[in-house]
């Protein structure tokens, strides 16, 4: 999963009610223990939607029943943590951290909870969310469980042991329920995030090689994608810290050489955008660009400077 792929008020009663009902599964409230739904403070966003708000606050009551006693926390990363989230086009980052893989029934029950609400609520449609195993955040050995709005279903897979994430929940990481985000995350050496940024370009041309030619709505975002993606890269290896694609494209506007720079301002036009075509030259500036900053990042491009 790449950078962003792989770089929020209701009647929590009813809504279990509807979503067990029939199932042959007790309400989900039946099987909490008292320490269990104690009310947490949660600081989302205030800037998000109410129906947003609901979702993640339904998250943060729902999963712990449902993984009660493997479950050790619920966090939020990405934009929802920059205070740069965009309806139009911002995903929902999210990740859950367990004490073990999850058992069938675990599974089972959490596939139909994304199942209902991706039914009843229109931003579980942009929900991107692991299940990783504790003490194993890094280790690309581990096993994982996603929820990811393109392909809109819980699989199992193996961990791509991002530690991308891990920076950025160390950093402004939002706990929605369990052990505060800045004591979970793991220490991420500078070794460990050039490696990362790397393979995270590798993602991004792969992405981008496998789009050439399609003329879609989501190629053509994809497209803008991967270039902002890439400034946000560029900045995190020179800067050794993570920014919201906002600020990595102001930083990189005042940054990178000149040729570039209007190949970033279309970028950001076009994800605004969010839909369109894209033409061989916007195919060949991505994939160029790309390039550009991969080779930066090889010789970890210290002697980036603002320039006029």
């Amino acid at each position: 999963m790449g950078f962003a792929e792989k770089w929020f008020r209701a009647d929590f009663t009813s809504t279990r009610y509807d979503l067990y009902a029939g199932l042959g599964t007790p309400n989900i409230s039946a099987r909490l223990g008292t320490a269990d739904i104690l009310a947490q403070e949660m600081n989302l966003p205030t800037n998000i939607p109410p129906d947003l708000s609901e979702l993640l606050q339904l998250m943060a009551t729902d999963f712990p029943a449902i993984l009660s006693g493997n479950l050790v926390g619920i966090y939020l990363w990405g934009s929802l943590t920059y205070e740069a989230f965009d309806e139009t086009c911002s995903d929902v980052d999210c990740i859950g951290v367990t004490r073990r893989d999850l058992d069938d029934r675990e599974f089972s029950e959490l596939e139909e909870w994304f199942r209902n609400k991706v039914e009843n609520n229109r931003w579980a449609r942009r929900i991107d969310m692991r299940f990783v195993i504790d003490h194993e955040f890094l280790d690309k050995s581990s096993r994982c469980c996603g929820f990811y709005h393109y392909t809109g279903k819980l699989v199992r897979s193996g961990s791509d042991g991002n530690p991308i994430i891990w920076m950025n929940i160390a950093e402004s990481g939002i706990t929605l329920w369990g052990q505060d985000a800045k004591r979970i995350a793991p220490h991420v050496s500078h070794e460990c995030l050039v490696e990362a940024l790397k393979l995270e370009l590798n993602y991004l041309k792969e992405d981008l090689a496998a789009n050439a030619g399609d003329r879609s709505d989501k190629a053509f975002v994809h497209n803008a994608y991967a270039v902002l993606t890439a400034c946000r890269i560029l900045y995190s290896a020179s800067q050794k810290a993570l920014a919201s694609k906002d600020q990595a494209y102001s930083w990189a506007m005042e940054t990178v050489p000149l040729m570039w720079r209007a190949v970033i301002r279309s970028a950001k036009e076009n994800r605004l955008r969010n839909r369109g075509s894209t033409t061989l030259q916007l195919e060949q500036d991505a994939m160029r660009f790309v390039e550009f900053v991969t080779d930066e990042v090889e010789r970890e491009p210290k002697h980036l400077i603002p320039t006029e």
